[in-house]
């Protein structure tokens, strides 16, 4: 017999002193994942109780995950190119419109179906009896392009994880009680229009060149590097002006107008994700796509270029996104540049480098790498050309590099950890660590820490635990305090 829960799908932060007493140590009242807790440390709380779903030793699911993945995103990208071009009354190609959309479709795509799959074990394993639900304006969560849907999914504070957890519920259950409880009002801080940087792109650029129009653009290389390409190619190109356009957006009607293309799905899951496609799909590309083509047409840069070069320009800047969808169907080619961690990852590496190898002509990593079709390259972000040396023991120091990771349910449950329990064990494994060492080189120990965990639970705890040592924030640049440090300390595989 299935076990009758009260199901809470959003952080507690949210809720009044009056409503959160309503749950406190109630036996049969869970929250829907780690996410929902509002911890200020990594501590466990008695008073709630957290379902966990995920399972990383599901190697062989997570690799079905993908083909399932893959499978929706083309049937939506072939409907979406369709649609686009009814609604805008173009004829452009498939791979166009893929370049634009790819980063936005794979992360609604991963999004949904990660919810989903969370949904298909509490429908398995609970009968939920309550669900309880914040009142949230839906129409606040219709992103302005691909940064801003990025940023909303996955907001700290789980409003849009609650939001799509109940459509979910509501879709796949007929009698779901619900039952409605007030909270706080929006916090400003989630709701900053952050977007707005992202509508900055670089108007005119001095370019020359010898033989090959080749255009960097947003290309994570050390200076040295950079001239030394551009001299060896004699190749020269230089932005000098910014504008921020101010997008008009046209009437919502558009949008309806979008939605109702679509046929109805045969696949359930990808049925929700059609129906729900109002709430996600950026206005860049609709409302305000006229506006972001007669941009491009304004832009002041080369003509049909042979090559284009970047390492960051493909994920959230549109105008340079259509400036690339514009060239690459007239032949140009585009070259993408390793940035971080990747090409050690199974399954093509999905979910890290394989967005990236998708639309690109040749994908350059960082070493030796003969899997998949990487091109061998060198390690573009430091330019080394001087002798090892070595630091005095004397005086000498400890850099340990940490991570806090978004705690928010967006990748599948086979073959991931939940991530408020990664952050758990990476301040845990940090200590065990500490405590081993003598007292002398345990003071001699920095911090160097990049946390996306909620409130900074990371920062906090670390904070807490040793109160001596220095912590060194996100923003102060890695490898240019390399080389003081006698010993350097990783507790996770990333790019600090």
């Amino acid at each position: 017999m299935k076990r009758a829960i009260d199901l809470i799908s959003f952080n507690l932060e949210n809720l009044t002193k009056k409503s959160l007493k309503k749950f406190e140590n109630k036996k049969n009242s869970f929250l829907i994942g780690n996410w929902c807790r509002n911890d200020k440390e990594f501590k466990e709380d008695k008073n709630f109780k957290s379902l966990n779903f995920y399972n990383w030793n599901s190697k062989e699911k997570k690799t079905t995950d993908i083909k399932k993945i893959i499978e929706i995103y083309e049937s939506l990208l072939h409907q979406i190119s369709n649609n686009l071009n009814k609604i805008h009354n173009k004829n452009y190609s498939r791979k166009y419109w893929e370049f634009l959309l790819n980063r936005w479709l794979m992360a609604y795509v991963v999004d949904i179906y990660s919810k989903w799959k969370i949904s298909d074990k509490l429908i398995k394993n609970y009968k939920i009896k309550n669900f309880y639900f914040i009142n949230l304006n839906e129409k606040k969560f219709i992103p302005e392009n691909t940064y801003h849907h990025n940023h909303l999914h996955k907001m700290l504070n789980g409003y849009w994880s609650h939001i799509i957890f109940r459509k979910i519920l509501n879709y796949r259950l007929n009698n779901l009680k619900e039952k409605e409880i007030s909270f706080f009002k929006f916090k400003k801080k989630y709701f900053d229009n952050s977007v707005k940087k992202y509508n900055t792109l670089k108007q005119k650029i001095f370019n020359f060149s010898f033989f090959k129009k080749i255009i960097f653009y947003k290309i994570s290389f050390d200076k040295k590097i950079i001239l030394h390409l551009k001299f060896r190619n004699l190749f020269f190109n230089f932005f000098i002006k910014n504008f921020k356009p101010n997008t008009n957006n046209r009437s919502l009607i558009l949008r309806s107008d979008f939605a109702k293309l679509f046929p109805k799905q045969i696949d359930s899951l990808e049925n929700f994700m059609v129906e729900n496609i109002n709430l996600s799909f950026p206005k860049i590309f609709l409302e305000n796509y006229n506006f972001l083509e007669q941009s491009y047409l304004n832009l002041k840069w080369p003509k049909n270029p042979d090559f284009i070069l970047t390492t960051y320009g493909h994920y959230y800047d549109e105008l340079f996104k259509i400036y690339c969808a514009k060239n690459i169907i007239k032949n140009t080619k585009l070259y993408i540049f390793q940035h971080g961690d990747g090409g050690i990852f199974t399954d093509n590496d999905f979910y890290n480098t394989g967005w990236d190898k998708k639309i690109c002509d040749k994908f350059f990593s960082w070493g030796k790498n003969k899997k998949n079709g990487y091109r061998n390259f060198y390690y573009t972000k430091k330019y080394i050309n001087k002798k090892s040396h070595f630091l005095p023991v004397i005086g000498g120091k400890i850099l340990s590099i940490m991570y806090g990771f978004n705690e928010q349910p967006y990748r599948p449950l086979n073959g991931f950890t939940d991530s408020y329990e990664i952050n758990k064990g990476l301040i845990l494994n940090n200590i065990k660590f500490c405590h081993k060492l003598d007292n002398n080189l345990k003071n001699r120990i920095e911090f160097k820490l990049l946390d996306d965990s909620k409130d900074e639970k990371v920062k906090f705890s670390l904070k807490k635990k040793f109160k001596k040592n220095k912590i060194i924030e996100r923003n102060k640049n890695f490898l240019k305090i390399l080389d003081e440090y006698n010993l350097i300390v990783h507790f996770y595989l990333g790019t600090p």
